[in-house]
């Protein structure tokens, strides 16, 4: 079950010193922000208003700002809103976001501001459990007809196929069992989503696909301890392979992108 604390408490002490540099950083070694730039590049407008739920160290919400769109960056945690803020008047965008803090799995208070973009990014829906469809339907609501709204929820098929390959079975067997996983926290559980799922639960809410991603798939979460080479030669194989349809089942992760009809 959902446990809005447990998660609440996880992210005010979550590891903000594992992380070194944005993405782009030459010692930034945290892939998923890195490919979800990727995805960003491809589809955020140059203007509008963009909600991103579960905006945690505010890396993507500094991205947006900078691009010039007008950013709320909303989380759950007050520890992360605040290095997030520090992040933001450290690159001079503080102008162009507003921060709020709130669960993301009740009502939101974002009545008669609609977005043109909703994101929900580095599995913040799947951090929300048997919540997750509530989530997904207060993140829809706050989109315009039109808008787009792009999430990144833990991939069932992808976290199946790295427990088997590092030998954790008792954790396959879990996760097969349950959609359940405990990669972020052993305090509270991950839902993990299959891609038609996924695809099935936007459509009921009026939503569209327009393009889904596997990420990442080729260099691994948290790639650390290689030179900086290597490491830029495995964001290329992303770069190559992103979209690709085959790997939809093999990624940590899986990135969507919806169109609200």
């Amino acid at each position: 079950m959902y446990d809005a604390k447990k998660v609440r408490e996880h992210f005010e002490k979550w590891g903000h010193e594992g992380l070194e540099g944005d993405p782009g950083h030459p010692t930034s070694r945290w892939t998923v922000p890195h490919v979800n730039h990727m995805i960003l590049d491809r589809w955020l407008p140059t203007q509008g208003a963009v909600l991103d739920a579960g905006c945690g160290l505010g890396i993507e919400a500094v991205k947006m700002a900078r691009r010039g769109l007008a950013v709320t960056a909303l989380d759950i945690s007050r520890s992360l809103l605040e290095h997030a803020r520090h992040r933001a008047d450290r690159a001079g965008v503080m102008d162009r976001i507003t921060f709020v803090q709130a669960d993301l799995t009740e009502t939101l208070p974002f009545v008669g501001q609609p977005f043109n973009v909703c994101t929900a990014l580095t599995g913040v829906v799947s951090h929300t459990n048997t919540r997750h469809r509530q989530a997904v339907t207060n993140l829809t609501a706050c989109c315009v007809p039109g808008g787009l709204v792009i999430v990144g929820v833990d991939s069932y098929y992808g976290k199946i196929r790295q427990y088997l390959q590092s030998g954790m079975i008792e954790e396959a067997e879990l996760l097969g069992d349950t959609r359940l996983t405990c990669t972020v926290s052993d305090t509270f559980a991950d839902y993990c989503f299959t891609p038609v799922e996924l695809a099935g639960l936007f459509a009921d809410l009026g939503c569209r696909c327009e393009e889904m991603f596997a990420a990442p798939t080729v260099a691994a979460y948290g790639y650390v301890g290689v030179p900086d080479d290597a490491f830029a030669r495995a964001l290329d194989l992303e770069r190559r392979f992103l979209g690709t349809p085959e790997l939809l089942g093999t990624g940590e992760q899986i990135v969507a992108v919806f169109r609200k009809e």
